[in-house]
């Protein structure tokens, strides 16, 4: 589907972008596709929705991207990747197409012990994790490694806090690995922040906004997960810490979740494919704006 900014300015062409979900999100009411593309051509830009089961890759004697399966002739000057598609991703980068984020960040994001990885090589805090892919470690060990006998389970590629488990005994250590498929990280649990949690838009290097998450029946805050909303004004080493895990990860386009400790915060985890409907619902809606402004400039500077 395409759609078509009708008020540019006069002295330049817009500039044309994809962005591009998985299909499942159509039918979801809060897809927020029309506002995505009036906030584009109000910054001057061309935005098309696209998804990703309509698009194919070939490598071979003729290589090519392909939508609907005609090929495309046109490409795009930018893309937002609105799911974990790196060899998508890829090839638009190896054409030199702007992509945020990239495949290389994505990556990095999709994988929670890849980013600790990278948030502690950056001097970042962050909960004491441990790989336990298989888990192999015995829930003793565990226990005596983080201090307690309760710590977290989760996925190692898990998202919106599904496979998340507090276990407190090896049987519940057991049955969460069999649920995360045998593919988990283990982690600390951090008391003092049960049931709530900051997250922080960050665009371009930029702290944009943020909300505290928070829950009364859970040691999860996340809003997919049935969590409440309210405005949180950030601190400055909030702020901070946002913006430098974003950096750590390549990450332009992220929401970072931070867990309170002590007086100030640690970062438990880097979303690369963020949502904005928490912020928008204590009234902030120029997560768009934000977002296209910044577009706009890096693709024009080229």
């Amino acid at each position: 589907m395409g759609y078509f900014c009708h008020s540019l300015m006069q002295t330049m062409e817009p500039v044309t972008g994809w962005i591009i979900y998985p299909r499942y999100t159509a039918d979801r009411s809060d897809n927020a596709f029309g506002w995505l593309v009036g906030e584009a051509a109000a910054a001057g830009m061309r935005l098309e929705v696209l998804f990703v089961e309509e698009l194919s890759v070939v490598y071979g004697t003729r290589c090519g991207i392909f939508h609907k399966g005609r090929e495309v002739v046109q490409m795009p000057e930018f893309v937002i990747m609105r799911t974990y598609d790196t060899v998508l991703s890829r090839y638009f980068e190896r054409l030199g197409v702007r992509v945020i984020n990239t495949a290389a960040a994505m990556e990095l994001c999709k994988n929670k012990m890849l980013t600790h990885e990278v948030l502690v090589a950056a001097g970042l805090p962050t909960p004491a994790t441990v790989y336990a892919e298989g888990a192999e470690y015995a829930y003793p060990e565990l226990a005596e490694r983080f201090g307690s006998a309760r710590f977290i389970v989760k996925r190692t590629d898990g998202a919106k806090g599904e496979d998340v488990y507090l276990v407190n005994g090896a049987r519940e250590m057991a049955s969460a690995v069999e649920q995360c498929g045998r593919h988990c990280i283990c982690q600390e649990f951090i008391a003092e922040s049960s049931g709530r949690d900051v997250r922080v838009w960050v665009i371009g290097g930029r702290a944009i906004g943020a909300v505290m998450r928070y829950s009364q029946t859970s040691f999860l805050s996340n809003y997919s997960q049935g969590g409440s909303v309210r405005a949180f004004d950030l601190p400055e080493e909030a702020a901070r810490l946002a913006v430098e895990s974003a950096a750590a990860t390549g990450a332009e386009f992220a929401g970072i979740d931070l867990l309170f400790r002590g007086d100030g915060f640690t970062v438990n985890e880097v979303n690369g494919n963020a949502g904005f409907r928490t912020l928008s619902r204590v009234g902030r809606n120029d997560i768009p704006k934000e977002l296209f402004s910044y577009i706009s400039g890096i693709v024009r500077q080229g």
